[in-house]
């Protein structure tokens, strides 16, 4: 008898005696572009993923503007955010090629 799940994602159990879970993280590799996004949706489902997961960013209300560079660049943070974001209108068409696709959408803030 299998154990209780710990928890579910949509209709896909996670605990001990189910098969593990790995969720492609998309976050911001799309650097903005619907069509990368598409890509990346169907590259984890071609992989046999069941989930997806983007980063969800509102730059202006998240971050102060700033200078700053991440050590693996030479582009300031507030332009990679930036250039990364999707609109929510975006948003939305990425969640309905991942419904229409049957892999489930997350996104973190």
């Amino acid at each position: 008898m299998k154990k209780k799940p710990y928890f579910k994602i949509e209709n896909i159990f996670v605990g001990e005696d189910y098969t593990p879970l790995i969720i492609p993280e998309i976050g911001i590799n799309h650097n903005g572009s619907l069509t990368k996004s598409f890509k990346l949706i169907e590259a984890a489902k071609n992989a046999n993923s069941k989930i997806v997961k983007f980063q969800c960013h509102i730059l202006e209300k998240e971050m102060i503007k700033t200078d700053i560079k991440p050590g693996n660049s030479n582009r300031k943070i507030w332009d990679i955010i930036k250039k990364a974001q999707l609109s929510y209108a975006e948003e939305k068409l990425v969640k309905k090629y991942c419904d229409k696709n049957k892999i489930v959408f997350i996104s973190t803030p």
